[in-house]
């Protein structure tokens, strides 16, 4: 989700929850303040009434309701509260044809005799369901209102404004470390991402500068440690071709030649391993795996044949996809080696070519491996001298350098499932 739709998500959960509680605050505030300016016109309307009874005596004998919405009955004596009464009730309007809010005021006075009477006045006053229905009906215009307001300023004010954070985020996509890519300069108003620009471009060169760093590392252990080890081996066979030396000391050389080639292809793997990671497999191409594997299992026909292992090709659909070319001939090569490598006299290694997916399955022992731990680094689960433990990791440091994805399933049979992302 991006970062404007983020923070809009939540500043709109944040109106609904704040609209409602100033709209109930609102509503209170408004219904008192009707309900004061009535009861204000009421006290007027009272002193009115009395001053025009005093100056015309029959008024204060008014026992209905005329149209003067008013009546005025003589008490019989005795102590009374002069004291106004207010109270909200109900009555039946004609043009309405229905029971409607009133307000009325009860009130004593005394004319000049002494005399009590009763003063009651009527006033029509706001219904409060309808101001209800009103005030719900606006509140759902002023959010609505509201969000697309913010909407809009989101997508012409906050896209103009983060602007420099986007030019910033697109050049690190397209960086690759060791191609002395920098980034685009960025003229911003705004000082943090000035600040952001600056210290990704430090933070750039300080990977640059490792990242050369562990290369020529890498390439100097491959060449220091490859070259004493080779020199080791053809030694070793030189010595044991031109000796006669016993049988026991021949074997015991052999012993030594096998470690040393062990070691040799231990160093191939971790300097592999070390390549992948650090990134150093840059140039991507549209790879063919169709033919890919075709290759490979040809190359790998004479220790299929030595194991006495039938290697089964379904292409079901052809797969092509965009890397390099070198992880790609690692990857397949290292899940092929693993498939002839524990396998059994007699047994098969299928690969299935589907659209989107390779299939790798073996025949090999019927006990199932552990897919927590297979993908580690020196995870062996035999003991074989052919198995270095690198090669599985070299398969999921491959996959981890692209949106591939690789799983293990055990069906009786061990197989290996690469998924590759839908185009």
């Amino acid at each position: 989700m991006k970062l404007q739709n983020y923070t809009l998500r939540y500043l709109a959960v944040t109106l609904l929850l704040v609209i409602p509680i100033w709209a109930g605050i609102f509503y209170v505030l408004i219904l008192d303040e009707v309900y004061d300016n009535i009861d204000d016109d009421l006290k007027n309307s009272k002193i009115i009434i009395v001053r025009h009874a005093f100056a015309d005596r029959k008024l204060l004998n008014s026992p209905e309701f005329g149209i003067n919405k008013f009546t005025i009955k003589p008490l019989p004596k005795g102590n009374y509260r002069t004291k106004d009464e207010f109270f909200s009730t109900k009555e039946f309007m004609e043009y309405d044809n229905d029971d409607e809010p009133i307000r009325i005021l009860k009130s004593v006075f005394k004319d000049e005799e002494g005399n009590n009477y009763e003063l009651i006045i009527k006033a029509s006053i706001v219904e409060e369901d309808e101001l209800l229905q009103d005030l719900f009906l606006a509140l759902i215009g002023l959010y609505i209102m509201l969000v697309i307001s913010i909407l809009a300023v989101n997508h012409l004010l906050l896209k103009k404004i983060w602007k420099a954070f986007h030019v910033v985020l697109d050049n690190l996509k397209e960086i690759k470390l060791g191609t002395g890519s920098k980034l685009k300069a960025i003229d911003s108003p705004i000082d943090e991402f000035n600040t952001l620009a600056k210290e990704v471009e430090k933070m750039l060169n300080r990977n640059e500068s490792i990242y050369s760093s562990q290369k020529q590392f890498i390439e100097n252990a491959s060449h220091e440690l490859q070259t004493p080890l080779a020199i080791s081996i053809n030694k070793l066979e030189l010595f044991a071709e031109n000796s006669t030396l016993p049988e026991e000391q021949m074997i015991e050389i052999g012993k030594i030649t096998d470690t040393l080639n062990r070691l040799t292809r231990l160093n191939k793997s971790l300097l592999m391993l070390s390549k992948i990671e650090n990134q150093q497999f840059s140039e991507e191409q549209e790879v063919d795996f169709n033919k890919l594997i075709l290759t490979l299992t040809e190359d790998y026909t004479d220790l299929a044949e030595f194991k006495k292992v039938k290697i089964i090709i379904t292409e079901n659909d052809s797969l092509l996809f965009k890397m390099n070319k070198g992880l790609a001939i690692a990857l397949i090569s290292n899940l092929l080696k693993n498939a002839l490598i524990h396998n059994h006299q007699e047994g098969f290694v299928n690969f299935v070519i589907n659209k989107n997916e390779i299939i790798i399955s073996n025949s090999g022992n019927n006990a199932p491996l552990n897919s927590a731990v297979i993908f580690n680094r020196f995870y062996r689960h035999t003991t074989t001298n052919e198995s270095t433990g690198l090669g599985l990791s070299i398969v999921k440091s491959i996959i981890n350098n692209y949106s591939i994805t690789v799983e293990y399933i055990f069906t009786g049979d061990h197989q290996f499932k690469i998924n590759f992302p839908k185009k």
